[in-house]
């Protein structure tokens, strides 16, 4: 095989590959247990987002919201810059190598932010914290796939986006907890920062990547990965090497429309998500004339569920074996519901009726999305396994500066023309979600999927 005649790996790469390699398919609580690992990892790896402490950042390192608003766009700037690197790297190199690296740079930047003193040094350290964010996203994603045959890649998909939801309820949780005893907000970057050595110990130790002759390959199911190290199937024609450059990966992997369609749609859709993250309790203090906890409240409302439903949403597309289906079905429901709750807006509504609106968006949003993450999981599968990693970071530069451009779109929109027309935007973005989906041939079902029969092979050329 083609893997074979690689030049042998040196160094740091020759570590890895020697004690972190996993060489035959994992199976049954092996597999479960790398993809526990995988979603620890990404808590640590969204750090960058952590800006509870931000009532306490502003008087103490003397900076205005404005400005930390500026600082907003320009991180996530970066990142997305950084995520279009990290990804091709992961590929070539090796997803553990990246992911291990990258965790020990947040940790050290994470007790760095008690080296804060103004704005200027919060800028380095934070900018600093999402650029590494951005390098890790593409690794994560890609180990995700490998760790995942196709018939439960849907779960596998709903526990790494819960790691990142997990980050902010620990980033909301702990302050909340420990701030009445400690008072200040160095207290709680040491208390933080220890968290995240305790998490990252286990990932260190015991997270190991795929051989390069397995991540090449397309695992149906586990029982498929058992034949494959047992040799009882044939690997088909010579493995394709992973592109030799940054360029070479994204000229390969943005050949393909589809890339695009489904990358821009599902980026349009998560805009429901964002505005309720970063704008949610003041869209409903002056949309509602709510105080400010009670528009607190509705707002927190959103992730209730939708931390929730992550894991059941991938676990039932994985057990009615679609992908598509199930997401168009369900993003119909959210155009429902939008179309239904936009009207409301500048109209007296009780607080208890918003919660129950609030709830079941936040429900059927995560549900329509995780299907959506199997999906281009396959599709980048289809293209070829070895960019796997590098499509997860074109998703991650497209989302990252879509959330810089709402921080600028978002006020002025709802200042000149109000709450409901920017909604209203984001409704375009779930109907952009459903022509993106519907224009990219086949995935209705797993049956349909051109690798069958519980078999696994080199991914073929080409998209179905």
């Amino acid at each position: 095989m083609a893997n074979a005649e690689r030049t042998e790996p040196r160094g740091l790469s020759a570590y890895f590959a020697a004690n972190r390699t996993l060489d035959t398919y994992p199976t049954g609580m092996s597999r479960w247990w790398m993809l526990l690992l995988t979603v620890m990892a990404t808590v640590v790896s969204f750090y960058e987002f952590g800006f509870s402490l931000l009532p306490l950042w502003l008087p103490a390192l003397h900076f205005t919201l404005p400005q930390f608003g500026y600082f907003l766009a320009f991180a996530v700037f970066l990142s997305g810059a950084s995520a279009m690197y990290g990804g091709p790297l992961a590929d070539r190199h090796g997803r553990v190598v990246v992911i291990d690296l990258c965790l020990l740079a947040m940790i050290v930047l994470t007790f760095a932010n008690l080296l804060m003193t103004g704005f200027w040094s919060f800028v380095i350290v934070r900018g600093l914290m999402n650029i590494v964010a951005g390098l890790s996203w593409g690794a994560l994603g890609g180990l995700t796939r490998d760790m995942s045959p196709r018939v439960s890649r849907g779960v596998a998909f709903g526990l790494l986006t819960l790691g990142a939801v997990a980050c902010q309820f620990l980033w909301n949780f702990v302050p909340g907890v420990t701030l009445p005893y400690f008072h200040t907000w160095q207290s709680q970057i040491w208390i933080m920062g220890t968290v995240a050595v305790a998490i990252y110990i286990p990932v260190f130790f015991f997270l190991k990547d795929l051989a390069p002759n397995l991540r090449l390959m397309v695992i149906e199911s586990e029982q498929a990965g058992a034949a494959y190290e047992s040799g009882e199937i044939e690997t088909g024609p010579a493995l394709a090497a992973a592109p030799g450059s940054a360029t070479q990966a994204f000229a390969q992997l943005l050949s393909h429309w589809s890339v695009w369609a489904l990358t821009i749609g599902a980026v349009a859709f998560l805009s429901i998500a964002l505005t309720v993250q970063n704008f949610g309790s003041e869209m409903f203090a002056e949309a509602y004339k709510y105080d400010a906890a009670t528009a607190a409240s509705a707002a927190s409302k959103f992730w209730l569920l939708n931390g929730l439903m992550l894991v059941p949403a991938g676990y039932l597309s994985d057990w009615l074996g679609m992908r598509k289906a199930l997401s168009l079905a369900l993003t119909v429901l959210v155009l429902v519901g939008l179309a239904w709750w936009i009207p409301t807006f500048n109209h007296p509504l009780p607080p208890h009726q918003l919660d129950l609106v609030v709830l079941v968006m936040g429900a059927l949003t995560a549900a329509a999305y995780i299907p959506w993450t199997a999906q281009f999981s396959e599709l980048l599968e289809d293209i070829s396994p070895a960019l796997q990693a590098t499509g997860w970071s074109f998703f991650q530069m497209v989302f990252r500066v879509w959330i810089a451009a709402m921080g600028i779109l978002i006020p002025y929109v709802s200042k000149h023309y109000g709450w409901a027309a920017w909604m209203w935007i984001t409704f375009g973005g779930a109907t952009l979600f459903m022509a993106a989906m519907l224009s990219v041939r086949g995935y209705w079902r797993l049956a349909s999927a051109p690798l069958r029969g519980g078999t696994g092979a080199p991914a073929a050329a080409g998209v179905r």
